[in-house]
């Protein structure tokens, strides 16, 4: 029980911090959507759209230093892009899927064993004693030292479950079960709750991330495929598909009342030209990506509410992450043995 309300401190100090700083400077980034056998690049400005071959990939994973890792689950590969070129800087044998948190020299793997892995060398720091069953969903926050995890079955037979994990001590602090079809989460920096998306209950579910109680429910028309918190977290953006094969992108205001707890204060819906598979909100939080099922991305705008931009893409999307490029790298030693031959004659 003590663990459990460290992981509550944790999470709201976080989201304290991530609330102030969301909004301050503008950044269009760059969206990265993985569909067919390629990975598209697409500036949110211009629409412009560069295609990087990859093999099918599902999740795409950024990192520092302007580098996106796709791998290829299926042949085995890790491609492996420069954001600011929009090339391939190289092509790495085995599937990487680094998950970064605040600091940019290191990693964490969620697999059958939970590793901590230094970047860009790829050594093994670390490794502790918790396993995953199919890890569907990662969240590193509190300034690395709180893992949210969500499981879940591809196939979505064997439920969900969230497994929360205090990184500084390495240890398991719960995992939970979780009611109907949930495929992704949300994190708001402004509630500090966990927002649940429950497709098969037409639903999100807004919870206590330190035990995961509900703190309120609130419906959907349709199926709430994806969700995502945005202006700080005082927005919750949720991408449903409409039971008459229609699509929207719904935004909530949701408020704190000391009587009546977590409440809407205002919605807007915008009609999609698809059904959504996907969302990612930009860096700056004023943005969000939508993938669509017919193959295409819309762009909308938080302030006003409208589809700003359509791109057409080469497949239809697996996954959709808007990257920040302008993330620094790890600082890398300068060795003296990298200065060009010389010869010291004295003088």
């Amino acid at each position: 029980m003590f663990r459990d309300l460290v992981v509550a401190c944790l999470v709201v100090a976080l989201l304290a911090v991530a609330a102030v700083s969301a909004k301050d400077d503008p950044n269009p980034g760059l969206i990265a959507v993985s569909g067919g056998d390629s990975v598209a690049l697409i500036d949110p400005v211009t629409g412009a759209a560069r295609t990087i071959p990859s093999g099918p990939v599902a999740w795409l994973f950024p990192a520092p230093g302007g580098t996106l890792f796709a791998p290829d689950l299926v042949n085995g590969v890790t491609t492996v892009v420069d954001l600011a070129t929009q090339t391939v800087r190289e092509r790495i044998d085995g599937v990487t899927m680094p998950h970064f948190g605040t600091r940019a020299d290191r990693y964490l793997v969620v697999a059958n064993q939970l590793l901590l892995v230094s970047y860009p060398d790829r050594a093994l720091m670390n490794s502790f004693d918790v396993a995953f069953q199919n890890p569907w969903q990662v969240a590193i926050i509190a300034e690395n030292s709180v893992l949210l995890v969500l499981e879940r079955d591809p196939a979505g037979d064997a439920g969900a479950a969230m497994v929360a994990v205090n990184l500084t001590e390495g240890r398991l602090v719960y995992r939970r079960s979780l009611k109907g079809d949930v495929r992704h989460f949300g994190l708001s920096p402004a509630l500090a709750v966990v927002a649940l998306g429950d497709v098969s209950g037409n639903r999100v579910v807004l919870t206590d991330p330190a035990t995961l109680t509900t703190q309120a429910a609130f419906e959907v028309d349709g199926s709430p495929v994806d969700l995502i918190f945005v202006d700080g977290g005082a927005i919750l953006a949720v991408a449903a598909a409409r039971p008459d094969g229609d699509g929207e992108l719904i935004l909530w205001k949701i408020k704190a009342e000391k009587k009546h707890g977590l409440v809407q204060k205002k919605q807007w819906r915008i009609a999609l030209a698809g059904r959504p598979v996907r969302i990612a909100a930009s860096p700056d939080e004023r943005s969000i990506a939508v993938g669509l099922e017919d193959g295409r991305l819309e762009i909308v705008d938080v302030e006003s509410k409208t589809v700003v931009q359509t791109v057409v893409l080469p497949a239809v999307p697996r996954d959709v992450v808007w990257c920040d490029p302008s993330v620094v790298g790890p600082l890398l030693p300068e060795w003296t043995d990298d200065d060009p031959p010389s010869l010291n004659l004295g003088g």
